[in-house]
């Protein structure tokens, strides 16, 4: 059964904490598969809320996906007669104060533009050369320092912390890099600059997986952190709703290059694909995971309804562009989880763009053939079965070809090839 918006309105929130991250992958972190990397707050989180297996963003630019969030709308649509609905106006809604703390100010100014705007508070972020001496004083630690800070005063009753320290410098303590080398490896160096090279075929190996093991220690460190600021969290207020998620990925190595510089590959999913967690403050549906595709504006427009207490029914046909909430699976309605989400997702980079679909993702890179991947089974994107499934390979690029005018892109049914079971042409 439906559960009707009285059943859960008496569970208000006291506050709403939102941390978006740019630059973390899905795939290097405990709850989406990556064991070996220490993340236990995360896996935590994962077991209190819903875990969303594939989110993608559509844009490698994150300022796209903050907007995405904050308006729970895609860009590219008229909006409706309500116009914007994210977390933002729905706060403001109920009177709440906000508060945005950052360390990369340039990437929030989507953030800023509610009026009256909130309390920004900005890092200074530096550029460390060498690993912090303690994890007080790395870029990470310092905007934790400020958030709890936020948190102390009672000043804001939702606070977006947005961090840009993993795509920037990756100075966590050096024992934190060191806890994720085995003891035969190399020791690592303790310099802050992220690792930046191609890889081709004569890489040797062991450069790409030093590279992931310093990573890793960046997001123990960072797992850490975040464990001090739910602390802080709870201090402040007794029942609050949380949404941790990932602004884009991070090239590690799995298609040719580790690294944030030039040139920006294609949008594969090491890129595209980034984790979100939300916990709904009624408790429902923990430790539980959803698979459907789902989109930031997907996210903005559950939280929004979360804030407000209730869920207003949006019909695509009368608003496509309008994200489409959770709140039916995180009611436990049937008929929301068989639905599994959103039928497609576009997504594009300065190396090329993409389209993922149920069942299936291509990827085109600039200048390079189409290469289409199964989905889930291939998370990594990494056996190309382009040949042995041309026809679906064709209604993809098709699709994708359709994507430059939303209305046909996301609208337009999807051909027989897409929402029949896969067969692989002879």
């Amino acid at each position: 059964m439906d559960q009707t918006p009285a059943t859960w309105q008496a569970e208000h929130p006291d506050g709403w904490l939102i941390v978006s991250v740019d630059r973390l992958p899905a795939w290097m972190l405990g709850p989406w598969g990556a064991t070996w990397v220490p993340t236990p707050t995360l896996c935590r989180l994962a077991a209190a809320g819903l875990v969303c297996d594939r989110l993608l963003v559509r844009s490698t630019d994150p300022a796209d996906t903050l907007r995405e969030l904050r308006d729970g709308r895609l860009p590219g649509f008229e909006a409706a007669a309500e116009g914007r609905r994210g977390p933002l106006v729905a706060a403001a809604a109920r009177g709440w104060q906000l508060a945005v703390v950052t360390d990369v100010p340039d990437q929030c100014e989507p953030l800023l533009e509610p009026s009256p705007g909130p309390e920004v508070v900005v890092v200074p972020p530096g550029r460390p050369r060498r690993t912090a001496a303690g994890g007080e004083t790395s870029r990470c630690g310092r905007v934790i320092a400020a958030v709890e800070a936020v948190l102390a005063r009672g000043s804001a009753d939702l606070l977006w912390c947005h961090l840009g320290h993993l795509g920037e410098a990756w100075d966590a303590p050096q024992a934190c890099r060191e806890a994720c080398f085995d003891p035969d490896d190399p020791p690592p160096d303790d310099a802050a600059v992220i690792p930046d090279f191609g890889v081709t075929a004569a890489t040797d190996p062991d450069r790409v997986m030093a590279a992931r093991q310093v990573f890793a220690g960046e997001l123990a460190h960072f797992d850490d952190l975040l464990g001090r600021l739910l602390a802080a969290a709870e201090r402040r207020w007794r029942r609050f709703g949380l949404l941790l998620v990932g602004v884009r990925g991070l090239p590690l190595g799995l298609h040719g290059r580790v690294g944030v510089g030039q040139p920006e590959p294609a949008p594969f999913a090491e890129l595209m694909q980034v984790p979100a967690v939300i916990i709904d403050p009624a408790g429902r549906q923990a430790a539980q995971r959803f698979g459907g595709l789902t989109l930031p504006a997907d996210l903005g427009a559950t939280v929004a309804d979360l804030i407000g207490g209730v869920a207003r029914p949006r019909s695509p046909a009368v608003d496509p562009g309008a994200g489409r909430s959770l709140e039916k699976i995180l009611a436990g309605n049937p008929s929301a989880w068989r639905a599994g989400g959103r039928d497609r997702i576009f997504c594009r980079s300065a190396g090329g763009r993409a389209i993922a679909v149920a069942d299936w993702s291509l990827v085109e890179s600039v200048g390079g053939p189409p290469r289409l991947f199964a989905q889930p089974d291939d998370a990594f994107e990494l056996a190309d079965v382009a040949d042995r499934c041309r026809e679906v390979a064709a209604a993809l690029a098709a699709c994708l070809d359709d994507a430059a005018s939303p209305a046909s892109g996301w609208e337009k049914p999807l051909p027989p090839p897409l929402t029949s079971a896969p067969v692989a042409d002879r």
